[in-house]
């Protein structure tokens, strides 16, 4: 993948995301229309149903993130960037020439 691919990545992981939601959501109005008449246990139902969706949304957003994280750095070590990890270690080694010279 290109870098110039990223803005495409996210815009296409957003949208499988919101199809997904979506389509889980439409099933959770359907069960309810047809359970309305269930009560107490009905409702419990609802809500795991509504909290499995929100859990599954995170999970997915929290993996996306992760994708997105892993794919800049692949980019980036690509390009050859400098990170801060390397100026820490450039830093390190100027202290301890400058810590010899004096």
């Amino acid at each position: 993948m290109e870098p110039k691919d990223v803005p495409y990545l996210l815009l296409g992981a957003m949208s499988t995301i919101r199809e997904e939601t979506k389509k889980t959501v439409d099933e959770l109005v359907e069960k309810g229309k047809s359970g309305s008449g269930k009560g107490a246990k009905g409702i419990a139902q609802a809500d795991k149903a509504v909290r499995d969706l929100v859990d599954k949304g995170q999970k997915q957003r929290e993996d996306l993130l992760n994708a997105i994280g892993k794919e800049v750095t692949r980019i980036l070590d690509n390009m050859g960037a400098i990170t801060k990890n390397d100026i820490r270690n450039l830093e390190k080694k100027l202290n301890s020439i400058e810590r010899k010279i004096k």
